[in-house]
């Protein structure tokens, strides 16, 4: 399956915030919507997480509330469109890989949140220091013949090369890397040092068109953004004006 994105920038998933109606007001090249809360479990830790007055997608049937963002921002749509999913249970993921399929779309396995309601059902953040179950989950949603993306966050002590060759085995198409350094900034080096590895998108620190550039640069294929675009919703059309980022780009997955 191939995928052609009309420019190198991405709208990153934000929870709470990134439905149908958000992500059709951005013109990246790839829209990932969520995150989105696949089973029952990780949809009540959702709600705890609400309590305490985090933004989070909450639905009385998840998996519906999941067809119904996808289906909405599917509709007319130029971009390409993927879908951030955490899930308590492996068939939560397979269930949304099935709708995201249906649509055309990525799934984005979601193993970046670190939010202590989702580490505690072992999603989110957890699945880097178990890669096994990362790899598997990987392994039984490529199975289904869907584009499958994978969100790490940087700045761990982990074998970055290691689990990012794991998933590529396991099906993985694109790695979608925040390249946090604790206490701020973005750590290039390890974008350069995981380029040749996979379809890396960059993210972290991009908040103009020279940082974007510089991810590029650095070796990604394509830079994300998520709060930058609450404080300016013409962000990605100002960095639409860079020839480099404006550039299309071709993904073959399952390559």
């Amino acid at each position: 399956m191939m995928f052609e994105f009309p420019n190198r920038l991405v709208l990153s998933a934000m929870a709470g915030i990134n439905d149908a109606e958000f992500c059709r007001r951005h013109p990246a090249g790839l829209l990932i919507l969520g995150g989105f809360n696949a089973d029952e479990t990780s949809n009540e830790a959702a709600k705890k997480a609400v309590r305490r007055g985090r933004k989070e997608f909450v639905y009385d049937e998840p998996l519906k509330g999941i067809e119904t963002e996808t289906k909405s921002l599917s509709k007319s749509l130029k971009e390409k469109l993927a879908v951030n999913v955490r899930s308590k249970s492996i068939e939560g993921y397979i269930n949304a890989a099935e709708i995201v399929k249906k649509y055309s779309g990525i799934i984005e396995i979601n193993a970046h949140c670190r939010q202590p309601e989702f580490l505690e059902i072992k999603c989110g953040q957890w699945l880097i220091f178990h890669p096994d179950k990362l790899t598997e989950i990987v392994k039984e949603v490529s199975a289904m013949d869907v584009p499958v993306s994978v969100k790490l966050r940087g700045g761990l002590e982990v074998n970055y090369v290691d689990i990012i060759r794991e998933l590529k085995k396991a099906g993985c198409d694109m790695i979608h890397l925040d390249a946090m350094i604790e206490g701020g900034g973005c750590d290039l080096n390890l974008i350069s040092g995981l380029s040749s590895e996979a379809f890396l998108i960059g993210n972290n620190s991009v908040v103009d068109i020279e940082s974007a550039e510089r991810m590029l640069n650095a070796g990604a294929k394509m830079v994300s953004a998520a709060r930058a675009v609450l404080k300016d919703y013409q962000f990605f059309k100002k960095l639409l004006s860079s020839s480099i980022l404006r550039k299309p780009i071709r993904l073959d997955s399952g390559q």
